[in-house]
């Protein structure tokens, strides 16, 4: 399952999954027993979890380069949701669903308020071609600048 990138401000659906799905579900990177990622790897796009850290890639994603959050890196989950098994709803509202989704859960995820000057929200939600298989939407905060950050946002309860 491919997800589209979901801004704050701006949505953009992505035009879907184009495989079997399999690379969404990898996990190549070793956690400890908390769960915590100890040495990056790919991981697929099904397997993050809160806490997460990793290297931005392209919009529409199946894996993403995770790294141990003590390494510099882009981006963190700091929250995960599944959206109602419906009939597709449509980009609007998918759009609406993972951007008040998202804000939602910030605060309660990593103890502090969004500060938009310093920080981006993006929702990662299924597209309309992996709707059939996938509801899920991982929120994911970076630097307003995706710039590289070390350390972790989310208070981490696994």
């Amino acid at each position: 399952m491919k997800f589209a990138t979901c801004c704050l401000i701006l949505l953009c659906i992505g035009a879907g999954c184009n495989g079997s799905g399999k690379l969404s579900l990898s996990d190549g990177s070793i956690r400890d027993s908390s769960g915590q990622i100890t040495t990056g790897g790919s991981v697929g796009v099904l397997r993050l979890s809160p806490g997460d850290c990793f290297l931005l890639g392209s919009d529409e994603i199946e894996a993403v380069d995770a790294v141990p959050c003590a390494e510099s890196h882009q981006a963190e989950v700091f929250a995960v949701f599944d959206l109602a098994d419906t009939a597709w709803p449509g980009s609007a509202s998918i759009e609406q669903i993972a951007k008040s989704g998202c804000l939602d859960r910030f605060q309660n995820a990593t103890g502090h308020l969004f500060d938009p000057v310093r920080m981006t929200i993006t929702g990662y939600a299924p597209s309309e071609q992996s709707w059939k298989d996938d509801r899920r939407v991982l929120c994911v905060v970076t630097a307003h600048d995706f710039g590289l950050v070390r350390g972790q946002a989310t208070l981490r309860s696994r």
